[in-house]
């Protein structure tokens, strides 16, 4: 049992017809068995344990009479049942109902009603009522079959929950039978698949977007041997490239037997383009931080190079032994520099996997 604002509660109704036609003849032998097999019942027993409660109300709304569990199940004492109208325990019961009881009975029907009673100790509970009239010579008053019916209520709400729960997930999901085609697809799957048309994906099957010799039949043969399964796969829809993460799990019913799967997909394109420029960064600030050793590395062999190429151009004091020497310097300090920028372009090359990436 839990306690609700009363203005979520709704009450449904249901109008069908109750046969009070008269019964066909019996003979006297039949209507002697009978009466005798009638007498040996306990009426009153099996009045007192009926259905999670029973009251009987006329008109007006008032209750006249109750079994033993209808005690029970509202929580009051007989003598606050006595003063309380049914109003007072169903929650929504009001004058415009009652009417339509009132009238409802008077043309031979019942009626369904599902609402929520409200219990002595202010919880709310939900229940079924079937409210009928007591014979076609009595119009004046009725009796309400009250059904707990509280454990169905809240086993809805849950798997209402969890219904837009997996419906307006980021995670496309769906449910595939075994042959391979979508019969249930949540609002993500439909946007990433069919973009956003359902009549697009809904009995379709998987072949439509999937390779069925690389993702089909492999994901196929592992669900009928009840195992996961999963891959992430590039495909192209439209004129748009895209990167899934597919993963599924066998659909098994409460008997135990396969019937389908649930497929799940999350667009992982995204996520691998900020990798990828992740690492490119990180690699990027690699070769700039090689950049400094390797500038300051050249700022020597330059400064040599220079000096060198001053002497041979002021041909002052200098003899051909040392001009040989001074050359040789040279050449020696542009292969040192050469190496220096071989390294530097080796690394800036690493860029390229990424870029075709």
């Amino acid at each position: 049992m839990s306690t609700t604002n009363l203005s979520s509660r709704t009450i449904k109704i249901d109008i069908r017809p109750l046969a009070y036609e008269a019964k066909p003849p019996q003979s006297d032998e039949a209507l002697v068995k009978a009466q005798s097999l009638l007498s040996q019942i306990d009426y009153r027993f099996m009045f007192d344990r009926a259905y999670a409660a029973i009251l009987l109300v006329d008109n007006s709304g008032q209750i006249l009479s109750w079994n033993s569990r209808a005690v029970e199940f509202f929580g009051y004492t007989p003598e606050e049942l006595s003063r309380r109208n049914i109003q007072t325990v169903i929650a929504g019961m009001n004058e415009m109902i009652l009417a339509t009881i009132r009238e409802t009975v008077q043309r031979g029907q019942h009626m369904r009603i599902q609402a929520f009673g409200m219990l002595s100790n202010g919880e709310m509970n939900a229940l079924e009522l079937v409210i009928t009239g007591n014979g076609p010579k009595d119009t004046d008053h009725f009796c309400c079959l009250i059904k707990n019916i509280q454990s169905q209520w809240q086993m809805e709400q849950n798997l209402n929950s969890a219904y837009h729960a997996m419906d307006n997930t980021d995670l496309g999901i769906g449910i595939v039978t075994m042959s391979g085609v979508i019969v249930y697809a949540n609002r993500t799957m439909i946007r990433l698949l069919a973009n956003g048309n359902e009549a697009g994906i809904l009995r379709k099957p998987l072949t439509n977007w999937f390779d069925s010799a690389s993702i089909v039949q492999p994901l196929l043969e592992s669900i009928k041997k009840q195992e996961c399964w999963s891959a992430e796969k590039s495909i192209l829809i439209g004129e748009k490239s895209c990167c899934f993460t597919l993963s599924a799990v066998p659909d098994i019913n409460s008997d135990n037997e396969l019937t389908g799967m649930v497929l799940s997909i999350r667009d992982v394109a995204e996520n691998r383009r900020m990798e990828i420029a992740q690492q490119q960064a990180a690699r990027d600030r690699t070769i700039l931080e090689s950049l400094g050793p390797i500038c300051h590395t050249l700022t020597q062999p330059m400064t040599v190079l220079l000096t060198s190429v001053e002497l041979l151009k002021l041909e002052t004091g200098i003899d051909d032994s040392q001009k040989k020497e001074i050359i040789s310097l040279c050449y020696d300090t542009v292969l040192n520099m050469r190496e220096q920028l071989v390294s530097l372009n080796s690394r800036c090359m690493e860029r390229k996997p990424l870029e075709q990436t």
